[in-house]
């Protein structure tokens, strides 16, 4: 059934409690909307970059545009602040060699941000992609079920509704029978969740070699602008990057280790000054031989921002140059 959803039930806010609005692309109604406007399994993202933005700016009375720009280049992963303190009140008093003692010690003094040269975000997504494998594959191959997979560590993280799901049990339901085998194999969440990290760290110890403090996320995460033109020689990457799908730095991907997508455009307006401040991945060129081709690049890399000019200022600029284009 297709319709139009009427003008005033389309989903709107005004003067809201916490004085704010924000979006990062989540789901912007509540359970009982009356109207199917899309789901994070076809639509939108799950919501995570949402629940940073929103904890972050429920901190602060006063902001500053320091505050915003630290906000916008923000890599905490909100899913990982959830689920780390389940993994490590799961993995209390069990028998751990000493190279998982090290990989756990990481994780305890944690911060949740995927920065390049943090061990602790390597640790954690390959723990989760890993704990994603160990429950639902287990099902997906019992049932001949054809899913699109990573394939060296089987499931996407990158499928909103399993991320859901498995955060869902864990938090609140962790004897759910999906915890459970096939062939009748009772399993709860903490069983798996130390099978799952059992498995991150020897899967990290192989592929990255050295002990659990040199293998930083950097090494396996990064970031490529891809040209326009879709050839290689004239993009920009990739190079050790940090973020993830869940940060507020956006660094989304289609295997969760090289992200060709993120924020395009980084903008903040100080309506007290009237002055903005932005900044994009890219150049003021389309020339790929000019020096402004890419030059601007590197500040937004950086998490650096450009003072915003109005056209009545630039205008008035001595600098200022006004081309007349004729037919």
């Amino acid at each position: 059934m297709c319709g139009t959803i009427p003008f005033d039930d389309i989903p709107q806010v005004y003067t809201p409690p916490s004085h704010f609005v924000f979006s990062a692309n989540q789901r912007v109604v509540e359970p009982d909307y009356p109207y199917y406007i899309g789901t994070s399994l076809d639509f939108f993202s799950d919501g995570y970059r949402a629940n940073e933005i929103y904890r972050t700016l429920s901190r602060w009375d006063r902001l500053t545009v320091k505050d915003m720009q630290s906000l916008q280049n923000d890599t905490r992963d909100y899913l990982a602040s959830l689920m780390v303190p389940k993994l490590l009140e799961a993995a209390k008093g069990q028998p751990l060699t000493s190279n998982e003692q090290s990989a756990l010690s990481l994780l305890k003094s944690w911060d949740y941000r995927m920065d390049s040269d943090s061990p602790a975000a390597a640790l954690w997504w390959t723990f989760w992609t890993q704990y994603l494998s160990d429950t639902f594959q287990p099902w997906w191959d019992h049932f001949k079920v054809p899913v699109e997979v990573d394939p060296s560590l089987k499931v996407n993280p990158n499928l909103a509704s399993l991320n859901e799901d498995l955060e869902a049990w864990t938090l609140k339901d962790p004897n759910n029978a999906a915890f459970s085998l096939p062939n009748g194999t009772r399993r709860d969440a903490n069983e798996v969740m130390r099978q799952s990290f059992h498995e991150a760290v020897g899967s990290l110890s192989a592929r990255l070699g050295a002990g659990p403090k040199a293998r930083s996320w950097g090494l396996l995460h990064s970031r490529q602008f891809p040209s326009l033109l879709r050839v290689p020689e004239l993009g920009y990457g990739p190079f050790p990057s940090g973020g993830d799908i869940w940060s507020v730095n956006a660094a989304d991907s289609a295997d969760g280790y090289l992200s060709t997508a993120g924020p395009s455009w980084r903008f903040i307006m100080d309506w007290g000054t009237k002055q903005g401040f932005g900044v994009y991945p890219g150049g003021q060129s389309e020339n790929p031989l000019s020096p402004w081709y890419a030059n601007f690049i590197t500040a937004w890399w950086n998490g650096a921002y450009y003072p915003m000019q109005d056209f009545p200022t630039v205008d008035r600029s001595p600098q200022s140059v006004e081309w007349e284009l004729e037919p």
